[in-house]
């Protein structure tokens, strides 16, 4: 775990438990193995001080911003233990839906957003335009309601010694707010799942674990509490759209109605993405009811960190970071999924590297950039990109990547039987619709 986490209500820091590692690494590892043995999470672990993370806009506004739980480093080792056990049995035995890229190993949100790509890429090859739908969740893992958490866990097999430790991990719970150097009196939890805890998203997921099969028309996929729909249609079809994107809409409010989720249609984002002809030719009311709310189409969205446009140029996407990247690992997030976009933007974050470069290596303005990148062991950016993207292509041939990205993949041995000097070689599909 970082050493750098702010700690919770104990004060004590990462920073500290790692330097006293070799005296309390026995101690722990007894209270541990105790509190799993015994189906019982510590009382001292379940207190948490929760802190306002803003998330948009004016941050006096209490809806602008999300509850962070701060826990005990304590707690989270004990709970770490609890996810390597319980997540290699529910990835082991397949527990958890196919359509749910959180918490699994191999999986991303660049794995997600690469499906995506492909999906809505696949269907402008085909001349087809595709829906997507953006669902956003208020307060989803607040709203967790603790006896159907339960229920949903048993029915992924989790035993009954494992159900009574989660339901003890769960109850008792208790927060306070704490603002600056103030902090609230502690009050009682009775419902939802630890904002920043290490268990909250597995848990999340095993709670929505049977939304994907609410559908009937479209595909939902998710990201723990980051869900959308994907529905591919003809423009000569665009009459069943409306039908079909609603009955589904309908069908997943209900799920999550039952659930007790609460779908925020407000903040749901709807857009129709496909070649320039034919979006042209789609009618001009594209609108969508949803939860007595109409849905107009946006031009561009943002998901899963990336911003989207209606044409899959990503352009929006490569502004957005050319005004705010200065960082590496921020500049090429999820590139994957963007590298295909037009040379000028290529050009565009080369220009906030070169300008980086400058910075750290005191270049002159006018001199040349490739000694500092040299210096700095830094490719250019096309280069990076295409390395990326052979990271990427060896994970999905050697079975390090999602199922849902390896299967696109075909090799020509599994097309001819007889064996040739490429047969280990990849058959590259056929496609109408240039890059």
């Amino acid at each position: 775990m970082p050493s750098n986490k702010s700690p919770g209500k104990d004060k004590v820091s990462m920073r500290v438990i790692k330097h006293s590692l070799p005296v309390i690494l026995g101690p722990l590892t007894d209270i541990i193995n105790c509190s799993l043995s015994s189906s019982s999470f510590p009382i001292a672990w379940k207190e948490a001080e929760v802190i306002p993370l803003l998330k948009d806009g004016n941050h006096e506004k209490a809806s602008n911003n999300r509850p962070l739980s701060l826990l005990t480093f304590l707690s989270k080792i004990c709970e770490k233990v609890a996810l390597n056990q319980f997540g290699s049995y529910l990835m082991k035995n397949k527990k958890l839906s196919t359509h749910q890229s959180g918490n699994k190993k191999h999986h991303s949100c660049e794995t997600l957003n690469l499906l995506t790509g492909d999906t809505i890429l696949k269907a402008m090859d085909g001349k087809v335009v595709t829906a997507l739908i953006l669902i956003d969740l208020s307060k989803a893992f607040d709203s967790v309601n603790h006896t159907f958490l339960l229920t949903k866990l048993s029915n992924v097999g989790a035993s009954p010694s494992v159900v009574k430790w989660f339901e003890s991990y769960l109850t008792g719970r208790t927060q306070s707010v704490r603002i600056g150097f103030t902090v609230s009196t502690p009050l009682p939890v009775f419902y939802g799942v630890p904002q920043g805890a290490i268990l909250s998203p597995l848990l999340f997921s095993i709670y929505t674990n049977d939304l994907p099969s609410s559908v009937h028309h479209s595909k939902l996929e998710s990201y723990v509490d980051d869900s959308k729909i994907l529905l591919s249609f003809t423009v000569a079809n665009v009459d069943c759209l409306k039908q079909q994107l609603e009955e589904d809409l309908y069908l997943i409010a209900n799920s999550c109605s039952e659930n007790e989720l609460l779908i925020n249609p407000g903040k749901t984002k709807y857009m129709l993405i496909g070649t320039r002809q034919n979006l042209q030719q789609l009618p001009v009311d594209m609108t969508i009811n949803f939860l007595n709310e109409t849905i107009t189409p946006v031009s561009f969205a943002k998901d899963l960190g990336m911003t989207i446009d209606s044409y899959l140029t990503y352009e929006q996407h490569i502004t957005n970071l050319v005004s705010s990247a200065l960082v590496m690992n921020k500049m090429f997030y999820c590139s994957t999924v963007w590298s295909n976009t037009s040379s000028t933007n290529i050009k565009k974050l080369q220009l906030v590297q070169n300008f980086a470069c400058r910075i750290i290596t005191n270049i002159g303005k006018f001199d040349h950039i490739s000694p500092g990148l040299r210096e700095l062991n830094w490719l250019p950016v096309k280069e990076q990109l295409l390395l990326r993207e052979a990271i990427m292509m060896y994970k999905c041939v050697n079975e390090l990547a999602p199922h849902y990205l390896s299967d696109l993949f075909t090799k020509r041995s599994d097309i001819h039987q007889r064996d040739t000097r490429s047969h280990d070689s990849l058959q590259i599909p056929l496609y109408k619709t240039s890059a």
